[in-house]
């Protein structure tokens, strides 16, 4: 019965350690991404529209041999590096709110009465091609005639080395809302790198940061981050410009 009682003495200041430890955790949480849990706390429900790639066939190969195939239309297809974006958000998001229902959906599916964050420029997202159309017309992606955008009198080159691999990249954050005033969120690049760079600018932002800020303003904003790319990896990512728009 001693000893029993000696490992319960024992025991419970673990346990006080472990709850006040994770309590501390959740508070510096909720410190943190204060601005996004404002954004988004009048909602239960949270929207991700994802990037898609039409492709008719591919090749693969199997017992020596290549063969092509042709999948289901709703067997989608997205660049990796955005791929690993949503991921990422999905991540953030789980963290400002674990209650909240995230919702996957394709352009054209969404609901304008949820928050929305759009992965993917134009190219590979029409939602984001007309958000940025009605809302950010001086914002232009000259994919894939050149590889840079333009905003505001600024360019936003990417770079190749020798062996023609992307080696740096720029994304871009838009803060509107939608046709029913629901928060509005596109996270696009150059490239798909880019996209990847700007949910991770996102999920880097601390409360006093210039982003955090910008949500917090209620307003329209304009983000613009730099990173390197190495391999399939992004680094060295960094904020460009971080503006608040008039409204129009």
């Amino acid at each position: 019965m001693e000893i029993l009682l000696q490992v319960l003495i024992g025991f419970f200041p673990a346990v006080i350690g472990f709850l006040a430890a994770r309590f501390l955790a959740r508070t510096r949480l909720f410190l943190r991404y204060g601005f996004l849990r404002a954004l988004l706390a009048p909602y239960s429900r949270v929207q991700i529209i994802s990037p898609s790639i039409e492709v008719a066939e591919f090749a693969f190969a199997k017992d020596g041999r290549r063969l092509t195939s042709r999948g289901p239309k709703n067997v989608l297809f997205m660049p990796m590096a955005e791929a690993r974006a949503i991921a990422q958000l999905i991540d953030l998001l789980r963290k400002v709110n674990r209650k909240a229902t995230i919702e996957l959906v394709a352009a054209g599916s969404q609901d304008p009465r949820m928050p929305t964050f759009s992965i993917g420029g134009p190219s590979v997202n029409s939602y984001s091609g007309g958000i940025l159309g009605a809302g950010f017309p001086d914002f232009r992606i000259e994919y894939p005639e050149a590889a840079r955008a333009r905003w505001g009198g600024m360019t936003f080159e990417a770079q190749y080395n020798a062996a023609d691999e992307l080696i740096r990249d720029h994304g871009f954050i838009f803060v509107t809302r939608t046709s029913r005033h629901a928060p509005c969120i596109v996270l696009c690049g150059v490239f798909a790198f880019g996209s990847a760079m700007a949910v991770e600018t996102l999920a880097a932002a601390g409360r006093k940061s210039p982003l955090a800020a910008l949500f917090r303003s209620g307003e329209k904003g304009f983000v613009a981050v730099e990173g390197r790319v190495i391999g399939l990896d992004t680094v060295d990512v960094t904020v460009e410009v971080c503006r608040v728009l008039p409204a129009v």
